[in-house]
């Protein structure tokens, strides 16, 4: 991935970053866009594992989540909140 966009967040204790970027699959046509939660390794780095998933899944992705009860009600006032 290559970010264009960054938020530093702190999750479960651990800090890391959301970044919204060029797909690392997109071979530099700059067509593909991709969000990832970037968190670091015990080394300081940027953990190799971090997820990074195509924006055209993530609405997929949160409604997934909801069906398998994994959203609390807060999580899902604050979803309805930021886009109604």
């Amino acid at each position: 991935m290559i970010p264009t966009a960054k938020k530093t967040m702190q999750i479960v204790g651990q800090q890391g970053e959301l970044r919204v970027g060029w797909a690392s699959w997109d071979g530099g046509k700059l067509e593909s866009k991709s969000i990832k939660y970037a968190y670091r390794d015990k080394r300081g780095w940027i953990s190799r594992g971090s997820p990074e998933v195509p924006f055209d899944i993530l609405t997929e992705m949160i409604i997934f989540a909801k069906e398998q009860g994994e959203l609390s009600s807060s999580e899902i006032t604050r979803i309805k909140l930021e886009f109604c």
